[in-house]
């Protein structure tokens, strides 16, 4: 009896891992940009009763559809999107620990905000309005107290701790910092980790250490933050690159306002690497755009 006790025991303690891992990967799949892939298996999840104690499942359906609704060919054939979404969305919110839950992702949620005022704007230039006012409607009833980009996240309780919130000077020093310590790691193809980055996964984990979701691709990254003039550029702002009017690579700023524009990028001849822009023939002609999250 007592050996198939502990052998219970040690089945649900593999089981529990294991559940948490797969959704943890819904998570990092998003944060990657592989929004096909979050929905399929937040579906898969949701299908099971194993994981009927998470709202996370939901969540990330409902985060997925919206992203991927984006794309004309893929809205096409999936027409109640939008809808499936918000019902997703409203799921979540059904959840028992849901305010740990958006307490947690407050930043994937402020990003999705500030993109889904984006996606309503594409679907209005369509003439699409029906979905847009769906889009609209669901942006003022359901995300109303979240900014609409990423920001210093809140405490729980303010009226519960002394401690001040970072300054935004600070803050753009620490990112810095932080991401020059990864001068020297190596350049791999989607690399997104210590092990390797590319250029667009470099940028996103250093952002990520702070809270800050980014799009997975250097041309999402552009898009979904606030373009500010290269002159203007500060700190832990991103620098795009590119040709043919394609964006095709992305570094964050090291170089104070005013300064020299220089970035700390993932190079794919050298890795990780602090390059002044201005002074490279290399990358000055293809410099596009700044823009921040901050």
């Amino acid at each position: 009896m007592k050996r198939i006790l502990f052998l219970l025991l040690v089945s649900s303690v593999f089981s529990a891992f294991g559940q948490e891992k797969k959704i943890d990967q819904l998570e990092m799949f998003y944060a990657q940009g592989y929004y096909a892939k979050v929905l399929r298996k937040a579906d898969k999840l949701l299908a099971d009763p194993l994981y009927d104690y998470s709202g996370l499942p939901s969540f990330y359906r409902a985060m997925a559809l919206f992203r991927l609704s984006a794309d004309p060919y893929w809205f096409k054939r999936h027409s109640t999107a939008i809808d499936d979404a918000v019902a997703a969305y409203d799921d979540f919110l059904e959840s028992e620990q849901v305010k740990d839950y958006l307490y947690a992702h407050y930043f994937e949620i402020a990003g999705l905000k500030t993109y889904l005022g984006k996606l309503e704007t594409s679907f209005r230039d369509k003439g699409m309005n029906g979905t847009a006012d769906k889009v609209n409607s669901f942006t003022e009833n359901q995300l109303n107290g979240i900014k609409s980009k990423p920001d210093l996240q809140p405490e729980k309780d303010p009226k519960e701790t002394n401690e001040t919130a970072t300054t935004a000077d600070n803050l753009r020093d620490q990112i810095v910092t932080y991401a020059k310590q990864f001068i020297g790691v190596k350049y791999v193809w989607a690399g997104a980790d210590e092990n390797g980055f590319d250029c667009s996964g470099f940028t996103s984990y250093v952002m990520k250490k702070y809270g800050i979701v980014i799009s997975r691709t250097a041309s999402g990254q552009l898009a979904e933050a606030k373009e500010v003039k290269i002159e203007n550029a500060e700190k832990a702002d991103l620098v795009f690159f590119g040709s043919d009017g394609k964006i095709t690579h992305v570094g964050l700023v090291t170089s104070a306002k005013g300064a020299e524009l220089e970035m700390v990028h993932a190079s794919t001849s050298k890795g990780v690497i602090v390059t002044n822009i201005i002074q490279s023939t290399y990358w000055s002609p293809k410099l596009k755009a700044t823009a921040t999250y901050l």
